[in-house]
């Protein structure tokens, strides 16, 4: 005889065998259907095989860089240091007299100076190192005006010197990079020499 979901509420002991050793979320209590102790040690072999995978790789590497020879690196190094020279050159941080020092030795841009009125500033200051200075840059200006050199902020003076292939201007060059970035004193005897060597630059002097 079919029972009654009633008769079944009514009967604690019929209740109780039906659902003995049942939770209401259809897992058996004590019983689980899932093997979390089993899942544990999955994770732990997953984690295992994934620190030996890296430790594998990782002395796969040290093994690798360990076999080339020291030769090799110290060519790289040489390529590198070569590398940070050429582009201080290029970037203007470092010339022929050495590293700039302050921002009085920043690029000169030689179509923002006044060169009259800076020029008779410094003849009335007797200061011939910025003569100096300002007859190499005017040279330039002109150099570059009549189409003779390119002028670009980030050139060094040397690359202008080899550039014009001028005798004169190599002579002027070496005196401007000595008074601009060496620190050496000029003197009138310098300024007249350079004003007479700017005069055959301009007028294309022997190359």
């Amino acid at each position: 005889m079919p029972v009654s979901s009633s008769t079944i509420m009514r009967d604690d002991s019929l209740a109780a065998r039906l659902f003995s050793g049942h939770d209401y979320k259809g897992s058996l209590a004590g019983d689980s259907l899932v093997d979390h102790d089993r899942l544990r040690d999955m994770g732990e072999q997953a984690e295992q095989a994934a620190q030996d995978t890296n430790s594998s790789f990782f002395d796969s590497l040290a093994a690798f860089f360990a076999s080339i020879p020291w030769v090799v690196y110290a060519v790289l190094g040489v390529i590198l240091v070569a590398f940070l020279v050429y582009w201080a050159f290029r970037s203007g941080l470092l010339h022929v007299g050495g590293v700039k020092r302050g921002s009085a030795e920043t690029a000169d841009d030689i179509y923002e100076i006044d060169y009259d009125e800076e020029m008779q500033a410094a003849l009335e200051a007797s200061d011939f190192s910025a003569l100096v200075r300002l007859v190499y840059l005017r040279t330039l200006r002109t150099l570059d005006e009549n189409g003779r050199i390119a002028w670009r902020i980030y050139k060094t003076p040397t690359e202008y010197a080899s550039e014009l292939q001028s005798a004169p201007f190599q002579v002027m060059t070496r005196h401007f990079l000595r008074v601009r970035y060496g620190r050496f004193d000029a003197d009138r005897a310098l300024y007249d020499e350079m004003c007479t060597l700017q005069a055959e630059v301009l007028k294309g002097g022997a190359s």
